[in-house]
């Protein structure tokens, strides 16, 4: 194993426009160690995410992911990367509503360019106590059900980072607790880091908080 941290941003800044949406002065994110990206709605949280896995390029700084310079390694490099090392619980699941649970794994497989693996997909949909609903389309399950597929497709290329966005959003304390009990036992079962970006404060009782984010303050040039 490489003994270099699993990511590393220095002096990372973004922009929308003119406007600047995103500034992180250092994050080392250390393998196995999971943790929180706390901060509120504007504080560029879902845009670092979105940094750490390779869908866009920030403006300035340094940003490394398992010793990959994301900056220089170009489009396909960042695709390749994310497909073998990264998986996104989006805050917004993006499950396909046309195809059943199963199918949602294996299109997962698909799209990163790996070959079909029935026994992984049928073993992750059992470990998220989905096996029986293998066979269903999305619309048919309930939040909780959907949010264990979302689980399971973000691990079934077997990554090394997993992100998850705004997972106990309007939840509950009981559904936030079993939103982020699913998650840590997933992260540790599958050896892979968990990153939740997160406003919840009540998440800090279940994970460190790596870094809080406040909303950049434009400077004058």
């Amino acid at each position: 194993m490489p003994d270099h941290d699993l990511a590393e941003l220095t002096d990372v800044v973004h922009h929308a426009g003119s406007r600047r949406i995103l500034e992180v002065s250092k994050l080392t994110l250390a393998r196995g160690r999971h943790g929180l990206l706390l901060g509120p709605s504007g504080s560029g949280k879902t845009t670092l995410l979105h940094a750490l896995a390779g869908l866009l390029v920030p403006d300035q700084g340094s940003l490394l992911l398992l010793g990959n310079d994301l900056r220089s390694i170009g489009d396909v490099g960042r695709d390749r990367l994310r497909a073998d090392h990264v998986g996104i619980v989006f805050q917004q699941l993006h499950l396909i509503a046309a195809v059943s649970v199963a199918d949602n794994l294996r299109l997962a497989r698909r799209l990163a360019g790996k070959g079909p693996d029935e026994q992984a997909i049928m073993d992750l949909l059992a470990r998220v106590g989905l096996a029986d609903r293998a066979g269903t389309l999305p619309a048919d399950l309930s939040q909780g059900e959907r949010q264990r597929v979302a689980v399971a497709r973000a691990l079934v290329n077997q990554p090394s980072l997993l992100l998850a966005d705004e997972p106990t959003s309007a939840l509950d304390d009981a559904n936030c607790d079993a939103v982020i009990d699913l998650l840590l036992e997933q992260a540790d079962l599958s050896g892979v880091t968990l990153l939740v970006a997160t406003h919840d404060r009540r998440l800090t009782a279940r994970l460190p908080v790596l870094l809080e984010l406040a909303r950049p303050v434009e400077r004058a040039a």
